[in-house]
C-alpha cells in the first residue's frame, strides 16, 4: 500500500474513532508521513466545515 494511503488510512480511522488496540493506531501513524497525515487530517477538517456551511446556506434559503 502507498505511502499515501497508509496515511489517509490512518486519518480516517483516527476521525471516526475506530481503529482497535492502541498498537494498531500507533503503526498506523508510524508507517505513514507526518507532513501527509498533518496535509491530510487539514483537508478532511476544511472539506466538512465548507460542507456544513454550504447545508446552512441551503437550509437557509
Amino acid at each position: 500500500m502507498s505511502k499515501f494511503r497508509k496515511s489517509l488510512r490512518a486519518v480516517l480511522w483516527a476521525a471516526i474513532g475506530l481503529g482497535g488496540r492502541r498498537a494498531d493506531a500507533e503503526q498506523r501513524v508510524d508507517s505513514g508521513s507526518l507532513a501527509l497525515i498533518l496535509v491530510l487530517a487539514l483537508t478532511l477538517v476544511l472539506t466538512l466545515i465548507g460542507g456544513l456551511i454550504g447545508l446552512a446556506h441551503l437550509a437557509a434559503g
